[in-house]
C-alpha cells in the first residue's frame, strides 16, 4: 500500500478531489482506515499524531457539504478521540467490544465498565462485538466457546446501547473461524448460506467456517428461536423505538452481574435490563418517570410493573436475559 505524505498539501488536495468524484458519483460514506497512524513524526511517534485530526476533520467538513453521507474511522489507540464530532464523526469503539464479550461471559467488572461506557463516550462511536482483524478478537462464536446463551447477550448490549452497531458479516448466524486458518484469515472465511457452503459451485479461495455445517442462513431461517431470528428482533425493536437507535444514555447501573439503563428522546422512554449471571435478580430501577407503567416489548408477555411516584421500580429478571420495558 502507498505512504502518502499527508504534510504535503498537494498530496491532500488529491485526496480531497478523490473523495469528491466519488460522492459526485452518489457513494454514501466511507470507512478510513488506520487513521491513527497517517502522519508520523518520527520512529517514535507514529500514532495519534496532531496532524492526523486536522486531516480528518477536513474531510468530515468536505463530507458535511453532501447531505446524508457517512464516515466511520477506524482508529484504535484513539477511538473516542478520532470518533467525536469534531474529527471523524464515528470511530470504532476499540475496547468496549471486549468488555462487551467479558460481560457476556459473566465478568462483573466487565459489566461495569460495559454500563460506564456511554456515560462518557461519544454517542457516535460504532459499536461491534468482532470484526475482520483478529487483533479486535475472534469471531464471536469463537470468543464465547459457542454459549449461544453468552452469544445472544452480547449482542443484545451492543444492539440496545447506543452507537451505531456493525454486524461483522456473518455474526448474525453464529459463524466460527475456520479450523484449519489462523491470524486475519480464519476470519475471513466465505458467508455460510448452507451446509455445504453456498459460497460457490467452484472451490473458495479459502477455507469454509469451521460450524458451516450447523451454523447456516439455510438452516436458521425459518427458525423463530435461532440466532437470526434473535438478531432480527433486536434489529426491529431498534426501529420500532427510535429512543435505542438515537436517544439519549441516561440511568446507567451495574450490580454485579446486572446491568440497566434507560434510553430517552422526547416522549418516549425505553428501560433496558440486562442480567448476566446464571442466576435470576431483583433488580431495583431509579429516575423513572413518576408512577411510570413499564410495560415489557422485549420478551412480549413479560409482566408490567409500575414505578412509584418517586421513579423507583423492582423488576425480576430470569438469568442471562435481557428484558427491554417502555414507561408511559
Amino acid at each position: 500500500m502507498p505512504d502518502f505524505n499527508l504534510t504535503n498539501t498537494d498530496v491532500v488536495t488529491f485526496h480531497h478531489d478523490n473523495l469528491r468524484f466519488w460522492l459526485n458519483r452518489g457513494v454514501d460514506g466511507f470507512r478510513f482506515d488506520a487513521v491513527d497512524n497517517l502522519v508520523e513524526n518520527g520512529p517514535a511517534a507514529w500514532e495519534k499524531q496532531p496532524q492526523n485530526y486536522v486531516l480528518m476533520k477536513d474531510v468530515r467538513t468536505l463530507l458535511d457539504g453532501y447531505a446524508k453521507r457517512y464516515m466511520v474511522c477506524e482508529a484504535p489507540a484513539d477511538s473516542t478521540g478520532l470518533g467525536a464530532s469534531t474529527a471523524c464523526g464515528s470511530a470504532f469503539a476499540f475496547g468496549h467490544q471486549s468488555d462487551i464479550v467479558n460481560a457476556a461471559k459473566g465478568s462483573t467488572s466487565a459489566v461495569k465498565a460495559v454500563a460506564d461506557y456511554f456515560i462518557s463516550a461519544p454517542s457516535t462511536v460504532a459499536t461491534m462485538v468482532s470484526n475482520h482483524d483478529s487483533f479486535a478478537g475472534q469471531r464471536l462464536f469463537d470468543q464465547v466457546g459457542g454459549n449461544l446463551a453468552q452469544y445472544k447477550l452480547a449482542a443484545a448490549t451492543y444492539l440496545l446501547q447506543p452507537g451505531t452497531p456493525f454486524i461483522y458479516y456473518g455474526e448474525e448466524i453464529g459463524m466460527s473461524g475456520a479450523a484449519s486458518l489462523s491470524g486475519d484469515p480464519k476470519l475471513r472465511t466465505p458467508m455460510s448460506w448452507t451446509a455445504g457452503g453456498g459460497f460457490t459451485t467452484g472451490t473458495p479461495f479459502r477455507a469454509s467456517s469451521g460450524n458451516v455445517a450447523t451454523y447456516n442462513v439455510a438452516a436458521q431461517s425459518a427458525d423463530p428461536n435461532s440466532l437470526l431470528a434473535w438478531y432480527k428482533g433486536l434489529i426491529a425493536l431498534r426501529r420500532a423505538h427510535p429512543s435505542l437507535a438515537r436517544g439519549s444514555y441516561e440511568a446507567a447501573s451495574a450490580s454485579g452481574s446486572v446491568m440497566s439503563f434507560q434510553r430517552v428522546l422526547g416522549a418516549e422512554h425505553t428501560v433496558v435490563v440486562v442480567n448476566y449471571g446464571a442466576s435470576a435478580a431483583a433488580v431495583s430501577l431509579v429516575s423513572l418517570p413518576a408512577n411510570a407503567m413499564l410495560t415489557a416489548v422485549m420478551p412480549t408477555g413479560a409482566s408490567s410493573v409500575n414505578a412509584d411516584a418517586s421513579g423507583n421500580a423492582v423488576v425480576n429478571v430470569p438469568a442471562q436475559s435481557v428484558v427491554v420495558y417502555t414507561a408511559s
